[in-house]
């Protein structure tokens, strides 16, 4: 047995103590196919260090062997020895043997640098040389892919599939297809290539990414079905929860989509957005302490908590908390100061508790931002109702806005009317 056999079944196993005294006679005693045949499993197996001994080695006796310069330079660009991976595969020629593998290798050293045009050319002059290959096919694939040109990627996944490749350095090309008609828009593709992959190479991600394609297609019961999947592999994917709850609410199932929102948030505290869908499920189900509750918590634990706050202070308005309303929007009122549903809230509020001077200000502060929105002219008209003779060039803007939003309101119709009486008088 060859001393780098040896020294790399010691490596596998875990035995270091002999591997350097090893790795001397190997260099010494091995002869030069034994050497390369033992580097190249080196460093399959992650042995780099061993492995560029003796790729060195080697290179010191054959230096015009080509496809040590390529082998060794492949470590080093793992190793982050650019510049030394750059002189060993400026060294190979174009007529020489190694020359295809020192281009892949070439676009794998500046796709690293963030070079991908140059990474692009060192690829497409591979696909020149060999057109059929499927590695190099595959590189230009997941170049484009890491570049989110799907157009550009499809077309090489598309025919490495076509070729019969299933996968390739452990990326499973139906699993990228997915990915791409995604990224392309095109999901009902998407959901089929996914329906293509086998469920052991679907991870996580992988699982809610397809979770989302269905229920974008509305596909509910295949959504149901890979989220299932997605929580049998991994419980604790609070994402998953936020799109399951959405679901159910969806449905009319608001005890479901309660229950998926608290369990998301037992696996991840910070996840704004399951706080709200929980909270919306709690009021449907007439359980305003628990939407208070909800909103409460999310306010407490989430940093960038103004959506939660202005949701809170939305529920306190439909369940008649008028004063809490003012107090929750006065304690936050620095970060509120540019949101113009907290103003309007406010106003609201101090519109139910009779407080008409401020209701006024703060209604006509945020008219620009609400003018076409019928339900807050209609506070607006409200107020100004209330107010002095000033008011009225306001009141009937107002008014006419409203009407031409919402023209079979008589109520308001009938006001219109009467104030242009008072014009005419």
């Amino acid at each position: 047995m060859a001393f780098v056999d040896q020294m790399l079944a010691q490596l596998n196993t875990g035995e270091l103590a002999n591997s350097v005294q090893l790795l001397e006679k190997a260099l010494q005693f091995d002869d030069p196919e034994e050497l390369f045949a033992g580097a190249e499993q080196l460093g399959q197996a992650g042995f780099s260090q061993q492995a560029a001994q003796i790729y060195q080695h080697l290179l010191d006796q054959y230096p015009q062997e080509d496809i040590l310069k390529v082998n060794l330079a492949e470590i080093k660009i793992s190793n982050d020895q650019v510049d030394a991976a750059t002189d060993l595969l400026a060294q190979v020629s174009p007529d020489s043997p190694a020359y295809l593998n020192a281009l892949l290798v070439g676009a794998d050293l500046y796709q690293t640098l963030g070079l991908y045009e140059v990474s692009e050319q060192k690829l497409q002059q591979a696909i020149h040389l060999a057109p059929k290959e499927s590695v190099i096919q595959f590189a230009l694939a997941e170049l484009y892919f890491n570049e989110n040109k799907f157009a550009a990627a499809l077309t090489f996944y598309e025919k490495l599939q076509s070729q019969g490749e299933k996968e390739i350095s452990g990326i499973v090309i139906s699993q990228r297809l997915a990915a791409v008609y995604a990224g392309l828009g095109q999901y009902e593709e998407a959901v089929q290539a996914y329906q293509q992959t086998p469920l052991a190479f679907l991870n996580a991600d992988n699982l809610y990414n397809y979770a989302s394609l269905a229920n974008k297609l509305e596909r509910n019961s295949l959504t149901k079905k890979v989220l299932e999947q997605l929580f049998q592999l991994s419980p604790d994917y609070a994402p998953g929860y936020l799109l399951a709850a959405k679901l159910a609410f969806k449905q009319d199932q608001p005890d479901k989509a309660l229950r998926f929102a608290q369990t998301g948030l037992s696996y991840d505290p910070f996840q704004v957005k399951l706080y709200k869908v929980g909270s919306q499920a709690a009021q449907k189900l007439a359980e305003p302490e628990t939407a208070v509750q909800l909103l409460q918590m999310g306010i407490k634990q989430v940093s960038e908590n103004t959506a939660l706050v202005l949701s809170l202070s939305s529920l306190y308005l439909k369940l008649g908390q008028d004063q809490t309303n003012l107090d929750l929007l006065a304690q936050f009122e620095k970060q509120l100061q540019d949101e113009p549903q907290a103003i309007w809230n406010r106003g609201r509020s101090e519109l139910h508790l009779d407080q008409i001077t401020a209701a006024q200000t703060d209604l006509l502060a945020v008219y620009q931002a609400y003018q076409a929105d019928p339900v807050y002219l209609h506070d607006l008209i409200t107020v100004l109702q209330q107010g002095t003779q000033d008011k009225l060039p306001a009141l009937k803007a107002a008014l006419d806005k409203y009407l031409k939003l919402v023209p079979d309101d008589y109520e308001m119709d009938a006001l219109a009317q009467e104030l242009r009486g008072l014009d005419e008088d």
